[in-house]
């Protein structure tokens, strides 16, 4: 970092930041973060009307303002709204609202979702119970092909249910 008198007054510093910042916002963005600073979500399905970027930038926010918090009881019921399960990032935004209310983080990726399904400490005690209401959504934009995001196969509707029950969640597809 370093300083200098500022052009736009006696008694002002320009800061100069040496730092790597890895991809700066769009305008679009700062309304976002912009939402988060003020205290995050207030109801539910807010990143619904996201782009495919703006849910990768939402799971991101909420992994950054993740409150951690006691897991819930075991046996505690969680309903996931699948009506926008419509790619991988829709899934993480409405897992983590299921389990953690507006806003909430359950993982932002395959590694995360298994910790926190396997092993708790994202919200929800181990051998929890999910139900997927709309899960024909996921099933008809979550198939096989390959992801043009992360240059990977693609993450199907079978290998999310496969992967959560694998790691104990009693998964009920309505």
């Amino acid at each position: 970092m370093a300083t200098r008198p500022s052009t736009l007054g006696e008694d002002l510093l320009d800061l100069t930041l040496d730092a790597c910042i890895p991809e700066p916002l769009t305008a679009n963005d700062r309304t976002l973060w912009d939402m988060w600073r003020a205290g995050g979500p207030a109801e539910p399905n807010m990143w619904a009307g996201l782009d495919r970027s703006g849910r990768y930038l939402w799971v991101r926010a909420a992994a950054v303002h993740r409150i951690h918090a006691p897991d819930k009881p075991a046996g505690t019921v969680y309903h996931l709204d699948g009506r926008y399960i419509t790619d991988l990032d829709a899934f993480f935004c409405a897992i983590g609202e299921a389990i953690n209310g507006p806003g909430g983080w359950f993982g932002g990726d395959l590694f995360w979702l298994h910790e926190n399904a396997a092993t708790g400490d994202g919200g929800a005690t181990p051998g929890f119970r999910l139900v997927w209401h709309h899960c024909e959504v996921a099933r008809t934009h979550l198939v096989s092909g390959y992801d043009r995001t992360s240059w990977t196969p693609a993450v199907t509707f079978g290998d999310l249910v496969r992967y959560l029950t694998d790691d104990g969640v009693q998964l009920e597809l309505r």
